[in-house]
C-alpha cells in the first residue's frame, strides 16, 4: 500500500473521485493502526542501566512491558525508586542481569509507586535503610497496588542499634505479592514484613514460597517474622494470605506471625525450631490451616495461639514443643477489654490437629486470672476429632484452666499425659506411623484426613538462585522431626 501511494492507475483514479471520503477514511485507519503498531513496539523495551542516574531515568520514561536490567555488581548507598502504571499483561520490571549477582549495599533501600511492577532477583546485604524501611510497598502518601517482589535476599541488612527499629518489608496498597525471598540474620528491632492497616480497607496481600531464617531473640514486643495490622483497626478484614513459607530458627518475640486484623489465612507454612506462635491476637474470622510446626525439643518453642472470634484451627501438625507455650492456647479474656487487650474468644473451630511429643498440646483459658481483669472465659466453641499424644506421662494434653462456656468436646484421642475427663475425649493409642520424618496416621485410621500434605522443603522456598549459596549462609538440609522414645507409638 504505501509503496504504491504516488502510483495511481485510471481505474483507481475513477474510485477515488467517486468516493473520495470513503478513501480518507481508510487511509486514516491505516495510518491508526501503523501508530498503534509502532507504540506496541516500543513499549517492550529492554534496558540494562550501568549507574543510579540511569535507572531514575530509565523508570521517569517507563511504559507498560518495560524491562529495566541492573548490571552486575555492587550498587551502594542507592535509594531505588520503582514508579509507573503497568498493567496486568505488561508489568514494569526491574530485575538483576543475573540473578543475585546484583549487590545492594550501604545504606540503600527500595520504593515501589504506581501499579503492576516487579522487582525480580536483587540481593541486599552489607549495609542497611536509613530510612526505618528497606522495601516499601509506597513513595510518601503513594502506594503500590498489583505489585510483586520476588527472588530476592536480605542478608544482615540492620539498622544500627541507636538509629531505632526498622521494618524489612511494609506491605501497604492492595494485592501485592513477596514470594520466593530469603531473609536472615535480622537482629534490628522491629517486624520482618508488616502488613500497614491504617484504614479498615481489605489489603489482599500474599506472601508465599519465602524462606526465613535465624531471627535472634530480641526480647521487644513488635519483633514478629510477620505482623499483619495494627490494634486499632483490628475488627477489620485485611483478607492477606500467608501460604508455603518456611520459618526456620525464627526468635524474635513470642509471635512469630502475629495477626490483628480479620479474614487471614495461614496455611501450608513449616516451621522449625522457632521460639514464636501463630498468633491470632486481634480480629476475627481468620483460617489457621494444615501448617507444620517443628519445636525440635527447643525450649520456648510456639504452637498457635488464638483469640477473638469465628476462627477455624484445622488439620495442623505441631510436634516437639518444649517448656509454657501451648501447641494450641485458647486465650481468656478481659472483661470489658479495649482493642489492644484480650477479647473474649467465642465460637471457634479447632478441629483434626495431629499435637505429637509436646509438654503441653491444648489449654483453655491461658492467662486466667494473669491479670484482674481476666475473667471471660472461652465461649461456645468446639474441640474436635484431634489428636494428642504427649511427650511423657506428664505431658498435658487437653489442660483446662477456666470452665468454658456451652464447649464442644467430640471425637477427641489423647494419649500419654494428663488429659479432663469429659465426653468426646478418648483415651486410647492412635497408633501413629513414623514416615517420611514425621508422625502419621495408618491407612486404617478413621482420622487420617486430619494431616494434609508436606512439611517443605528447603529447595522449595526462597530464590531460584540460593542454593548454590547455601553454605556461604549456613543452610543445612537437616530433617525437622524427631522420633519419640517410648515404643507404644511405633
Amino acid at each position: 500500500m504505501w509503496f504504491r501511494k504516488n502510483v495511481v492507475t485510471k481505474k483507481e483514479n475513477i474510485r477515488t473521485k467517486k468516493h473520495p471520503m470513503i478513501y480518507k477514511h481508510i487511509i486514516l485507519f491505516l495510518i491508526l493502526i501503523n501508530c498503534g503498531t509502532t507504540v506496541v513496539a516500543q513499549s517492550s523495551r529492554t534496558k540494562l542501566v550501568k549507574e543510579a542516574r540511569e535507572l531514575h531515568e530509565a523508570f521517569a520514561a517507563a511504559l507498560p512491558g518495560d524491562v529495566i536490567v541492573m548490571q552486575n555488581g555492587v550498587w551502594k548507598d542507592i535509594d531505588i525508586l520503582v514508579k509507573g502504571n503497568g498493567t496486568a499483561e505488561k508489568p514494569i520490571t526491574l530485575k538483576a542481569q543475573t540473578a543475585g549477582e546484583v549487590i545492594v549495599s550501604g545504606k540503600s533501600s527500595l520504593r515501589l509507586s504506581g501499579r503492576y511492577l516487579v522487582v525480580d532477583g536483587l540481593f541486599f546485604k552489607d549495609g542497611y535503610s536509613p530510612t526505618g524501611t528497606l522495601i516499601r510497598f509506597g513513595n510518601g502518601k503513594e502506594v503500590a497496588d498489583h505489585s510483586r517482589v520476588t527472588n530476592i535476599a536480605v542478608v544482615r541488612f540492620n539498622r544500627p542499634k541507636e538509629d531505632g527499629s526498622e521494618f524489612w518489608v511494609n506491605l501497604r496498597g492492595m494485592y501485592n505479592r513477596v514470594d520466593h525471598c530469603f531473609f536472615c540474620e535480622k537482629v534490628s528491632a522491629g517486624k520482618l514484613i508488616t502488613v500497614s492497616r491504617a484504614t479498615d480497607s481489605a489489603d489482599y496481600h500474599q506472601i508465599d514460597h519465602n524462606y526465613f531464617k535465624d531471627i535472634p531473640v530480641l526480647g521487644k514486643n513488635g519483633a514478629e517474622a510477620i505482623g499483619i495490622g495494627w490494634s486499632q483497626t483490628s475488627l477489620s478484614d485485611s483478607y492477606t494470605t500467608v501460604e508455603y513459607n518456611l520459618f526456620e530458627n525464627c526468635n524474635g518475640e513470642g509471635e512469630l506471625i502475629g495477626l490483628k486484623s480479620g479474614r487471614n489465612i495461614i496455611r501450608h507454612n513449616t516451621i522449625f525450631r522457632s521460639q514464636g506462635s501463630i498468633s491470632l491476637r486481634h480480629g476475627n474470622h481468620n483460617l489457621v490451616e494444615n501448617n507444620f510446626i517443628f519445636g525440635d525439643k527447643v525450649r520456648l518453642t510456639g504452637g498457635i495461639r488464638v483469640m477473638g472470634e469465628q476462627h477455624i484451627i484445622r488439620n495442623n501438625y505441631v510436634e516437639g514443643l518444649r517448656g509454657a507455650r501451648q501447641a494450641i492456647a485458647l486465650i481468656e479474656g478481659w472483661e470489658n477489654s479495649p482493642l489492644h487487650g484480650y477479647l473474649q474468644l467465642k465460637d471457634v473451630m479447632i478441629e483434626g490437629n495431629v499435637l505429637v511429643d509436646n509438654d503441653q498440646g491444648i489449654t483453655v483459658g491461658e492467662y486466667y486470672k494473669r491479670w484482674e481483669q481476666q475473667i471471660m472465659p472461652v465461649s461456645n466453641s468446639t474441640i474436635k476429632n484431634n489428636i494428642i499424644v504427649g511427650a511423657d506421662e506428664k505431658s498435658r494434653l487437653i489442660h483446662v484452666l477456666d470452665e468454658p462456656i456451652n464447649m464442644i468436646y467430640a471425637g477427641n484421642v489423647v494419649y500419654n499425659g494428663q488429659s479432663i475427663e469429659k465426653s468426646g475425649i478418648k483415651r486410647e493409642n492412635p497408633k501413629l506411623v513414623w514416615k517420611n520424618g514425621f508422625y502419621q496416621l495408618g491407612r486404617k485410621s478413621a482420622d487420617q484426613g486430619n494431616i494434609i500434605g508436606q512439611p517443605l522443603e528447603r529447595t522449595e522456598v526462597g530464590p531460584s538462585w540460593i542454593k548454590e549459596r547455601w553454605q556461604e549462609l549456613g543452610i543445612e538440609d537437616r530433617p525437622y522431626g524427631s522420633r519419640l522414645n517410648f515404643s507404644k507409638t511405633e
